[in-house]
């Protein structure tokens, strides 16, 4: 145990049974079930995280009956005896590796889109979550029995699968917590009404699945510790019923979220990105520890060993939820148990794990986060070779570093005065800053593993033959893409820039910015952040249907959030089709209507990018394996930049 981590990683007794430490992975879909069951690449993703040290694992939400499943063959679903060998494989791993997993049991209630001709959501009343938009079927009395029933059941197969219990998932607008708040129950029967009617359900669940599951396995239940939402549970509400649980006698632990799926703003921002605090709701879980004599658990952005420590210690709660921190390195127990914190790969909450779309879960910076792979599977070079990498953005910098993990000899050669290509411009944005350790924990990575870097060394075609090397890694990324702004816009005489000037020029000053955001993801949108910080009038146009509509929603909110709350005008469905000089012409596309923007003096002008592959042909004539990878190939995400560097380090 490291000298600086003593209470996070002390053990914890969780009713039955004893947690190695207090560093929790709460419940998440990392999109890798086939058929609604553990895989091989489910399995070592949980095996992965297990060796890394952490103490308790939950997997994402199962449903327990057909009427609330996920409704995705990628998510697990506990509905019958099917998913009993699959648990077995599963718990082995993780047991293997000195950790402890649960089942989260849930339905869905009226949250997801899960319908079926013949069968419609379930749910307490026939109330529309602004999720899922859709009217749920109002349950029976039957129906409520069976579905009691039903989570008996579901736990009576993780018990047989050697799991370690189960986490009912009792918040988020789920059944059980569709059941505990006005906002979705409007019942008049005994399930409704007063907050013992509406805890009913909760309890005779709690009743029927301890029952099941025996004395000697963990049953805990995930709640928020406010929904947050107007007619729904606030924070009063939630230590009467935390206290209720607890007094039950059968349930293990509380682990506090917030928020409710009922809420579309509330579901985006209950797992938040960067510029989101750091432990936000920690108040709320030791708020309800304050008040119960059993564990408490909490989540909220806690990324940082440090705090996670703090909040142990200070006693705010008893185990604390470092999930897309493990996302990012599942060795942050490993590492900071035998004093590398500083090797700890940061989770910069950019969230492109937390997703309302399909496919396997990918993070932002760490390439093998859904195949279960880490540090000790990088397989080291049979032959150690000279590698040459131009290019020290993301690609550039996870293809070196990679490399050189194998143990071959690396130099990286970046044109320009840093490393970090379009990244560290980003990191510039209000929104954006966090992001900047992606760069940092390569940089000192690139240190560790002796590469060597050189900077200001704009390599042209000539240099290329006689750079030395057995293999040659091209990422040189990608330029903007030339304006397609019509003529007489051009040639108006307003001040025509690109983002990426914008972000290179702090100071820059304006009257009326007008945003054009053509090219999609996030470079225009910093750019419309860095402007709205300077108090002056600032306007996004953009054709598409909302700003940012390819940004994943759950971004977009805060995005939005920002930059509405600085006064930035949106103007969608709209083209730039003339200029007097001083006004901008815009013609909206559906209705042909034109309109005029006044006193615009600046104009940014977002197209996306192309690649820069001028080296790549020199490269080829060379006659040295050459690589070519991230935008260099084709301009995307940094996502796909840095895995397209680790494949690289990797093929080598």
């Amino acid at each position: 145990m490291s000298a600086d981590f003593p209470n996070l990683l002390s053990p914890l007794q969780v009713g039955p049974k004893t947690v190695r430490n207090r560093v929790l992975v709460t419940g998440h879909v990392p999109r890798l079930a086939e058929n609604n069951l553990p895989s091989d690449r489910y399995i070592a993703y949980h095996r992965a995280r297990a060796r890394g040290g952490a103490g308790l694992q939950i997997t994402g939400a199962q449903g327990v009956h057909p009427t609330g499943t996920l409704g995705t063959a990628y998510s697990l679903q506990n509905l019958d005896d099917s998913i009993v060998p699959g648990y077995r494989r599963l718990a082995a791993a993780v047991h293997e590796e000195g950790g402890m997993i649960l089942a989260q049991l849930a339905h869905s209630a009226a949250t997801l889109k899960v319908s079926d001709v013949g069968r419609p959501l379930w749910a307490p009343s026939p109330v529309q979550s602004e999720l899922a938009r859709e009217t749920p079927h109002e349950m029976t009395i039957a129906e409520i029995d069976e579905m009691t029933a039903a989570f008996a059941a579901a736990a009576g197969r993780a018990r047989d699968g050697g799991l370690d219990g189960v986490e009912l998932l009792s918040a988020f607008g789920f059944l059980i917590a569709a059941f505990l708040s006005p906002l979705s129950n409007r019942r008049t029967d005994g399930y409704g009404g007063s907050l013992k009617n509406r805890m009913r359900f909760a309890f005779e669940v709690v009743e029927a699945t301890r029952h099941s599951l025996g004395p000697d396995l963990v049953l805990g239940m995930r709640i928020p510790g406010d929904e947050r939402a107007p007619g729904g549970l606030d924070q009063n509400d939630m230590i009467e019923i935390g206290q209720a649980l607890a007094g039950t006698g059968k349930v293990d632990y509380l682990n506090v979220i917030v928020g409710t799926n009922y809420n579309r703003l509330e579901r985006m921002l209950h797992w938040g990105p960067t510029p989101m605090a750091h432990g936000v709701y920690v108040p709320l879980a030791a708020a309800i520890k304050n008040a119960v004599d059993i564990p408490v658990f909490t989540a909220g952005r806690i990324t940082d060993p440090r705090l996670a420590e703090a909040i142990v210690r200070d006693g705010k709660a008893d185990m604390v939820a470092m999930t897309r921190a493990h996302i990012a390195d599942p060795e942050i127990v490993r590492k900071m148990s035998s004093g590398r914190e500083g090797e700890i790969r940061p989770c910069v909450g950019a969230n492109v794990c937390i997703t309302l779309t399909g496919g396997p879960l990918r993070c932002f910076h760490n390439p093998t986060a859904a195949g279960g792979q880490d540090e000790i599977d990088l397989p080291v070079a049979a032959t150690p070779r000279r590698v040459a990498v131009i290019g020290g953005g993301p690609a550039g910098m996870e293809a070196a570093l990679t490399a050189a993990k194998r143990g071959h000899a690396v130099t990286l050669f970046e044109a320009g005065d840093r490393l970090g290509g379009r990244l560290d411009l980003w990191a510039s944005g209000p929104l954006t800053r966090e992001l900047r350790k992606a760069i940092d924990w390569r940089k000192s990575q690139l240190s560790l593993f002796q590469v060597r870097v050189e900077l200001n060394a704009d390599i042209t075609l000539d240099m290329v033959p006689d750079l030395d090397c057995d293999v040659l890694i091209l990422a040189t990324g990608s330029a903007a893409a030339t304006s397609s702004l019509p003529a007489e816009v051009s040639n108006a005489g307003i001040r025509i820039v690109t983002p990426e000037y914008v972000l290179m020029n702090p100071d820059l000053t304006f009257r009326h910015a007008l945003v054009r955001d053509e090219g999609g993801g996030r470079e225009g949108l910093t750019a419309a952040e860095v402007l709205a910080t300077k108090g002056k009038k600032v306007t996004v146009v953009t054709s598409e249907f909302v700003v940012g509509e390819d940004v994943d929603a759950v971004v977009r909110t805060t995005i939005h959030q920002h930059l509405l709350k600085n006064g930035v005008t949106f103007r969608t469905g709209e083209y730039i089709v003339a200029s007097d000089g001083e006004n901008v012409t815009l013609r909206n596309q559906f209705s042909g209507l034109q309109t005029r923007i006044d006193g615009v003096d600046l104009i940014v002008d977002w197209q996306g990018r192309v690649a820069r592959d001028t080296l790549q042909q020199a490269a080829t004539q060379s006659g040295v394996e050459t690589l070519v990878i991230g935008d260099a190939l084709a301009p995307r995400t940094v996502t796909f930049a840095v895995a397209e560097g680790a494949k690289a380090g990797r093929d080598i």
